[in-house]
């Protein structure tokens, strides 16, 4: 269903409905109705993520590509947005930000960046134009106005960090289907020890869930409007 459809559907549903009540006709409601409220069940482990959701405006962000920071600073720039203008800041407000794709090892510490040198299949540069030695989209260096990462047509903000956006209740998620593919390609036949040593090195915060494809799914459910980064 496409973007304009959506909002024409639900207009439409929301006019049948007061119609409805001001003849006295609730009972006749079309189905169709109650099959656009969002749907509730029983959360599982791998959903505990949705409950991080907190605000009343609410925005899922695809981003399969790192960009240099670009995506990054399109949440950061969301969250200032609602901040400066509208005057809404957490818990009033949620980015929701997937991980998947060439983003996949941005859910990683420093620590495997440098054993396995992720910097050169994601082709990221910090600021002195080598390969990364450290998981730069996490934070800046100490006082640092800006990321340490090179690539991008401007300096990616200090607070575009997802360290940064976590403190303002932004929630990343990482996608099971591609942290196995990712373990695969860097471990082989390895792969299964490998993805032991990776888990413990997951980013504090992030949440590990079974397919993005679902996520995003869960999270328009839950209220989340949609962006592709």
């Amino acid at each position: 269903m496409s973007k304009e459809t959506t909002p024409k559907r639900r207009e439409f549903l929301g006019r049948l409905a007061a119609g409805a009540v001001a003849l006295g006709l609730t009972g006749s409601i079309p189905s169709a109705l109650a099959a656009d409220r969002r749907i509730r069940y029983d959360l599982k482990p791998s959903d505990k993520w949705l409950t991080a959701i907190t605000g009343k405006h609410r925005q899922f962000f695809d981003m399969p590509n790192h960009e240099n920071g670009m995506g990054l600073l399109h949440v950061r720039n969301y969250l200032n947005a609602m901040r400066d203008t509208y005057h809404v800041t957490h818990p009033d407000v949620t980015a929701v930000v997937g991980l998947y794709g060439m983003t996949t090892m941005l859910g990683f510490n420093d620590a495997m960046w440098q054993k396995y040198g992720l910097a050169n299949p994601l082709k990221v540069m910090d600021a002195s134009k080598v390969a990364a030695t450290s998981n730069v989209f996490y934070n800046a260096p100490g006082g640092a106005a800006a990321l340490s990462l090179s690539g991008a047509p401007i300096p990616i903000p200090a607070d575009s960090s997802i360290s940064a956006l976590q403190q303002r209740g932004a929630v990343f998620i990482l996608c099971n289907n591609a942290f196995n593919i990712w373990m695969g390609l860097l471990g082989g036949d390895k792969s299964a020890d490998l993805r032991k040593e990776f888990e413990a090195n997951m980013l504090p915060g992030v949440y590990l869930v079974p397919a993005m494809v679902v996520a995003v799914n869960q999270a328009q459910m839950h209220g989340c409007t949609y962006m592709y980064l």
